[in-house]
């Protein structure tokens, strides 16, 4: 049976190509795209982490995996919280979320104060220098490197032509980044960020500082920094449902194709399929030799999907500054869905086969 699985598909090979190349592309939808969100999301909770501050202090809402235009938070509450025993040192951070420059995905811009902000973080200029007026920004190594910029080069932020006044490391927050006040001023929000980072004297007791911000000052949100990356596709709107459409379209695009190819060879085997029930074939052979076919075809795309999966991803991270990370279980899933939607779209075709009445489908022409 297995050679008449691969003859069957090597004499139709447009079709099998077809067929394959439809099972490829739900892989490469499944892996591309978690591997767009889990990679982004990760890559920006890890710089975050990288920061130096202990905690997160803001306003109910406000987070950095779901910035927006709008800063919610009152920089104000700097002030109160330094008065807090324990409390090194705090600084506000201002997000706002423009078009990516590659013009793929987003970027994040952080308005910064820049001495608390260098005293939290460790920030250094290598080149260049901090920005000093209204129209410059400062970005880090992986941000000049891939996006061919240098001290002088202007880049866009806010939709308007910035100057790069240095280049700075570590790779903390986010890669861009303008004075905080400036930032305000464009936003028509004085006073405000996004939220609050707060350095403890004691590391070891942030757990206890985190209790006593939320007795001095209760009804906001506060969070220990190594916590961000927990529950993280819950904090951004409409995530889940985003990949719960991708997995859902990529089984009906790898269904679908399979059905009309197996359905249409089907008829074409009409008589072939005669000829094997009236030399005895079951019913049970015949679904058998059609869902062999269909998993053949599905293993082979499922293969190409993850390798060119791959190749695209490897692609997109050196022509852009997205970053894609592919688990083994979304690969598992993409797999375990290329193969399973080819076998239930050959399903009905199977049985339509078995079913049919042998001295009819001899006399098909």
């Amino acid at each position: 049976m297995d050679s008449l699985v691969v003859s069957n598909i090597r004499q139709r090979p447009t079709r099998a190509i077809v067929s394959i190349a439809g099972v490829a592309l739900g892989v490469i939808l499944i892996l591309i795209n978690t591997g767009l969100v889990r990679g982004m999301l990760n890559d920006r909770v890890r710089r975050e982490q990288g920061v130096g501050a202990e905690i997160q202090f803001g306003r109910k809402g406000s987070s950095i995996l779901s910035p927006s235009t709008i800063l919610s938070t009152d920089t104000r509450y700097a002030d109160r919280l330094k008065q807090i025993a324990g409390i090194k040192e705090v600084s506000p951070v201002g997000l706002y979320t423009q078009r990516g420059t590659s013009g793929l995905g987003f970027e994040v811009v952080d308005g910064i104060d820049y001495p608390s902000y260098a005293t939290i973080s460790g920030l250094q200029i290598i080149e260049g220098h901090k920005f000093q007026g209204d129209n410059e920004v400062i970005i880090d190594e992986f941000k000049a490197t891939h996006s061919q910029l240098s001290v002088g080069s202007e880049i866009e932020v806010f939709g308007r032509k910035m100057r790069v006044a240095g280049i700075y490391t570590p790779q903390i927050g986010s890669r861009i980044k303008l004075p905080l006040a400036i930032m305000q001023g464009l936003l028509g929000q004085e006073n405000k960020c996004t939220f609050l980072m707060v350095k403890v004297n004691d590391p070891e007791k942030q757990l206890e500082m985190l209790q006593r911000i939320n007795a001095e000052l209760p009804g906001n949100s506060v969070m220990l920094t190594r916590d961000l990356g927990l529950g993280a596709g819950r904090e951004i709107p409409g995530i889940n449902g985003f990949v719960r459409s991708i997995l859902a379209l990529s089984t009906v695009v790898s269904c679908l194709v399979i059905l009309l190819a197996m359905y249409t060879t089907i008829t074409e085997r009409t008589r072939e399929i005669g000829i094997l029930k009236s030399l005895g074939a079951s019913k049970a052979f015949i679904v058998g030799v059609i869902e062999k076919e269909a998993l053949l075809i599905s293993l082979i795309g499922v293969t190409a999907g993850l390798v060119i999966a791959f190749l695209a991803g490897w692609g997109l991270e050196r022509a852009t500054t997205l970053h894609l990370e592919f688990h083994w279980s979304w690969i598992l899933i993409a797999a375990f869905i290329g193969l399973g939607a080819g076998a239930l779209g050959a399903f009905y075709p199977a049985v339509r086969a078995a079913n049919q009445d042998p001295v009819k489908a001899l006399a098909y022409e």
